[in-house]
């Protein structure tokens, strides 16, 4: 059983979860504002009402990657918010979830020694003018009963849990299915080089697989680049 614990806000859930240096496999931060959100490279992460939900993972043999868990975790979102909110998701490599093209949620993996720390945050039920001009024109917000997604989340977390070790074929795969970047342009974005490319696909440890313009084939890493696309956000 996971250890579900609830705040109304909390700095971060990551980094409050992180701090618990004895907190046991399957310990659960939830919350409904975050006063210090984190996001992937440092970057802040804006947090108005909302679902922030972190799951303390202790795991003596290591996942692939963090990109890997990150990929898989995406996949479990995924799940969670199409059962629990019928909605179907796109995944835009390599954390972020949308819907309609716009940013639902976003994903922050983080680890220490054998301690892995997930952090998602959903825009659930949160108010559009609540959020920065510059951050609405980008977010997708949806209605949702949050219990249920919370319930819905931690299941597929769980079951994705159970996964880590097997039957990660099946997962990216459907990760692969679900990510909007593929056949589309893209621009990597590295320090201050940016070049264009075009996605063809992720490969087995969720890196992305990008045709360069003399015809090659690379694959990138988020820990490495970031990368946007030619017309807007994905």
């Amino acid at each position: 059983m996971w250890n579900i614990q609830r705040f109304e806000q909390i700095d971060s859930t990551n980094s409050a979860l992180k701090r618990q240096r004895d907190a046991s496999h399957g310990t659960v931060y939830v919350a409904k504002r975050q006063s210090s959100g984190r996001g992937r490279m440092g970057r802040s992460f804006v947090s108005p009402h909302g679902i922030y939900y972190s799951v303390l993972l202790r795991r003596s043999e290591p996942p692939t990657s963090l990109m890997h868990l990150t990929a898989m975790v995406a996949v479990a979102v995924r799940r969670a918010l199409s059962k629990a909110a019928d909605i179907q998701t796109d995944i835009k490599w390599v954390n972020d979830l949308l819907l309609g093209q716009k940013k639902l949620c976003g994903i922050l993996v983080e680890s220490e020694g054998d301690r892995y720390i997930i952090g998602i945050g959903i825009n659930c039920n949160t108010d559009p003018d609540d959020l920065p001009e510059d951050v609405r024109q980008m977010a997708a917000v949806i209605s949702c009963d949050e219990e249920l997604l919370i319930c819905e989340l931690t299941r597929q977390l769980q079951d994705m849990d159970r996964c880590l070790l097997s039957h990660q074929k099946e997962w990216m795969q459907e990760y692969a299915a679900a990510c909007v970047n593929i056949g589309k342009p893209v621009q990597i974005l590295h320090g201050e080089e940016r070049r264009q490319a075009v996605a063809v696909g992720v490969d087995e440890n969720a890196a992305l697989l990008v045709q360069e313009s003399d015809g090659s084939i690379r694959s990138i890493s988020s820990g490495e680049v970031s990368v946007r696309g030619l017309y807007g956000y994905i």
